[in-house]
């Protein structure tokens, strides 16, 4: 006869591997709209002109460090995905910095729309957009991981 297992184990694992992959997911799009947003491809905002170099990131730097702030909370969130699936972070501890760090982003890319919120043919800019969902994406990682407690 087979001991009685607990219920709960396999839903926190569940709850942990979703956070993990929602956090992940969503640092990936941020990361890559704002690539897309500095670089100016495919197209380019209308108050925030392409970078030309690696000097242009220091010449310009207040103009893009929200933007850059939203790349860096983004490689914070992988971090954290990775202690998060490796066992090494308690869930209610990495749901708290995930919510944190997708609020950051979210009010990061929030406070530059003036900026970077539409492309200069009007349109609105696709990686803004992605930046957005993808903090949105760390937030929801964020609530699962809250019930990867086992």
């Amino acid at each position: 006869m087979v001991a009685p297992r607990s219920s709960m184990a396999p839903n926190a694992r569940a709850a942990r591997i979703s956070g993990t992959a929602f956090a992940v997911a969503g640092a990936v799009g941020v990361v890559v709209g704002v690539a897309s947003i500095l670089v100016g491809s495919p197209s380019a905002a209308h108050d925030l002109a392409p970078l030309a170099g690696p000097a242009d990131v220091v010449n310009r730097f207040g103009q893009m460090a929200p933007v850059l702030a939203a790349a860096i909370a983004a490689i914070v969130v992988l971090a954290v995905a990775a202690l998060l699936a490796a066992g090494r972070l308690e869930p209610p501890a990495a749901a708290v910095e995930l919510l944190i760090l997708g609020l950051a982003i979210d009010a990061c890319i929030g406070g530059a729309l003036g900026r970077v919120g539409h492309a200069a043919d009007g349109g609105v800019m696709g990686s803004t957009v992605t930046c957005l969902m993808g903090g949105a994406a760390v937030l929801a990682g964020g609530i699962i991981a809250a019930f990867g407690r086992e």
